[in-house]
């Protein structure tokens, strides 16, 4: 699971250096995220024998994920869009 600390915010109006600390935690998140689904998808077992708790744990970070790669996709088209 992701902590407050990982977790990006949605400010309008940044210092410069915390854009890039925000994209730099977003990323890190990312690949947390990612390693932990890689190795869930690994083990199909666990996933098809997983109590129930489990598997709304699984969901739950499946979500997370998406809501990441939501917000870095939306830096990405931030910084194109700021680029000449």
């Amino acid at each position: 699971m992701l902590t407050g600390k990982q977790e990006p915010t949605r400010n309008a109006k940044r210092p410069k250096g915390e854009m890039a600390e925000t994209s730099i935690n977003i990323i890190d998140a990312l690949r947390g995220q990612e390693a932990q689904l890689r190795r869930l998808l690994a083990q199909k077992v666990l996933i098809s024998e997983a109590p129930r708790p489990q598997l709304s744990e699984i969901e739950a970070q499946v979500t997370e994920l998406k809501r990441l790669l939501d917000e870095l996709e939306k830096v990405i088209q931030d910084r194109l869009k700021a680029r000449p």
